[in-house]
């Protein structure tokens, strides 16, 4: 059974995501995004950097929800979500699953602490605006790579999606989705509407 240690509005969004896509079972260990459950000595022990998500697959503790989608997905997928390996259409998959947290989250992160999350007297003000112009240029990214799609890749919806969806539900949180990104917007509501992205978020 794959236990997934969730917090609400989290990168483990992305996991019960998939795995609910995948029509995998999967227990829910609820945490709360605050010191109490995340640095407590039994977390830190499963994730010594006390972050979400931690999974617990048949007794194999992973981290980093790109690294447990890439294995849920060689383990459990048996081909669904991801084109072929090897194929130009794989490369343009792999491109946007891994834009979505090595190129868009340290931006939207960055917002999220400084916005949000840091005691209003920790907050930078520089740091938080070079990063809401950093993620307003990707969003402009996003809105062209848009036209004549479903989906970030193409028609079928992928993994892909769910990582950069993830990303999408944190800046429309944030405000970030105005009307000048149609395309956009359009993406996201159709991601949001899909059942396994309102189960995860939920």
């Amino acid at each position: 059974m794959l236990k997934i240690y969730h917090a609400p509005n989290t990168r483990s969004v992305r996991i019960v995501w998939l795995a609910e896509e995948l029509g995998l079972p999967y227990e829910i260990k609820a945490m709360e995004f605050n010191p109490k459950d995340l640095l407590s000595d039994e977390y830190l022990a499963l994730n010594p950097l006390g972050q979400v998500p931690t999974v617990d697959i048949e007794g194999l503790i992973m981290t980093e929800s790109g690294a447990i989608s890439q294995y849920l997905l060689a383990k459990e997928g048996k081909g669904r979500l991801e084109p072929k390996p090897g194929t130009r259409e794989h490369a343009n998959y792999l491109y946007w699953f891994h834009f979505a947290e090595a190129g868009f989250m340290p931006s939207i992160g960055a917002i999220a602490q400084h916005a949000y999350i840091r005691p209003e007297a920790d907050r930078i003000p520089q740091v938080l605006a070079e990063a809401q112009e950093k993620g307003t240029k990707i969003l402009g990214l996003i809105e062209k790579a848009l036209p004549g799609k479903d989906y970030i890749t193409g028609n079928d919806f992928t993994a892909a999606d769910i990582m950069l969806g993830y990303d999408l539900l944190l800046a429309n949180m944030f405000g970030m989705l105005g009307d000048n990104l149609p395309n956009t917007k359009a993406y996201f509501e159709r991601l949001s509407a899909r059942p396994g992205f309102k189960k995860a978020t939920t």
